[in-house]
């Protein structure tokens, strides 16, 4: 059996096993937000417990794109919801998913195998501290991030009457997963041609931007949000918790992914000086 296969199989059954830990505890907490909120800390609780007993952190990555779909189903379940937004959000926040995570396995290589950020902070600290930032960093903060976008999606798919300024919203979340699409595909593709080469990937979007994907990733919780407040705009604030999202790439991702690209990428300054961080901008050579 393949190490991909193999570590793929055991990822499932953990996952199986956390949702189904889950269940119970969303099954005996009344309230949407609430009744989620204890679903996804046991769920993360069960998944930390693994990637730690398997000696990889990697084992979480599927939760980011994973975790919403089962929340929202579980939700519509257990509270008879099908209302046309409930359905409308469902199926956005399943396209989503199914491009995050075909992405993920696309890149996945087995057990073991741990992404370059957790495998540095493995070999930076003692197996103590380690596990702390791993259960508190690399878990639960990624949960609680993902859980406050998750918001404005519970509340939305509760409201009995359909808006459509809320297909504003809708529009930016799928143009995302589209951009996002077209991130991938085009990073892929650099990468299998220019194998081995130290060059960076100045091609499709990324011409315009250094991280596209995360500007894809941060469009479409904003999407979600957009959505809701023109749903419910007298509370507005209750939906505020995407700016958690923007915050973790802005604040985590966007200055270890850059401080990665600029050790590995031998022209990578020059892109970097000619590329915008983020928004999608002409060259400045250009402009």
């Amino acid at each position: 059996m393949k190490e991909k296969t193999k570590g793929l199989m055991i990822d499932i059954a953990v996952y199986a096993v956390a949702f189904g830990a889950a269940a119970f505890p969303f099954a005996y907490i009344n309230g949407i937000l609430a009744s989620s909120a204890a679903f996804t800390a046991c769920a993360t609780l069960v998944v930390f417990a693994a990637s730690t007993a398997l000696s990889d952190v990697s084992v979480y990555d599927p939760y980011w794109s994973v975790a919403p779909v089962v929340i929202i189903a579980a939700c519509m379940i257990k509270y008879r919801v099908s209302t046309v937004n409930a359905w409308m959000i469902f199926a956005l926040i399943c396209v989503w998913s199914a491009r995050l995570t075909v992405n993920w396995y696309i890149t996945y290589k087995g057990l073991r195998r741990e992404d370059w950020r957790y495998a540095m902070y493995r070999k930076k600290y003692r197996p103590a501290l380690f596990h702390l930032i791993s259960f508190a960093g690399l878990h639960f903060v990624p949960t609680a991030v993902v859980y406050a976008g998750l918001v404005s999606a519970l509340l939305s798919m509760c409201v009995p009457r359909f808006s459509y300024l809320s297909l504003t919203g809708a529009a930016v979340m799928l143009a995302s997963v589209c951009l996002e699409l077209v991130s991938d595909l085009s990073i892929h593709r650099f990468l299998k041609e220019n194998s081995g080469k130290k060059t960076t990937c100045r091609v499709s979007v990324w011409k315009y931007s250094r991280h596209p994907n995360y500007l894809g990733e941060m469009s479409f919780w904003t999407g979600l949000y957009i959505y809701f407040v023109c749903l419910c705009p007298q509370i507005w604030y209750k939906g505020l918790g995407f700016v958690s999202v923007i915050a973790l790439f802005f604040a985590v991702s966007i200055p270890l992914m850059e401080k990665h690209n600029a050790a590995r990428r031998e022209d990578y300054a020059d892109y970097k000086a000619k590329t915008s961080l983020i928004l999608l901008l002409p060259n400045k050579k250009q402009r």
